[in-house]
């Protein structure tokens, strides 16, 4: 369930940020261009989100790829969830991008973890 809304959030999240841009500066480090948060579009869309869903989908299906699926999807929502948080750090801007990125750095690594194939333990 947390993969799939994961996936459809950001494919929404997207839409906003395109639709209205004046929704883009709550996640935007201040005085950057809008260039350094729109850079992220494909990478998000293809290996964030399309790999929530498609790790999603295999969970559901219990494939065998399922779990590496997982493992790419965490991967990139650490290191997206890291640098969101390290943004408002130095920069005193984007901390609504970090807030919101919390739930992925904390809940697609006890994820992985917990849903490890046994020959793992």
């Amino acid at each position: 369930m947390f993969l799939t809304l994961q996936g459809v959030g950001i494919f929404v999240w997207w839409t906003v940020l395109l639709i209205y841009p004046s929704a883009r500066e709550p996640f935007m480090s201040p005085g950057a261009p809008e260039s350094t948060l729109l850079a992220f579009f494909v990478p998000d869309l293809l290996i964030y989100a399309g790999g929530a869903l498609v790790a999603a989908h295999g969970l559901l299906r219990q494939s065998a790829w399922a779990w590496s699926a997982l493992c790419v999807n965490a991967g990139a929502a650490v290191y997206a969830a890291l640098y969101a948080l390290t943004l408002p750090l130095l920069s005193g801007g984007g901390w609504l991008g970090a807030l919101m990125m919390l739930p992925s750095l904390v809940v697609l690594p006890i994820a992985v973890w917990l849903l490890r194939p046994e020959r793992m333990l």
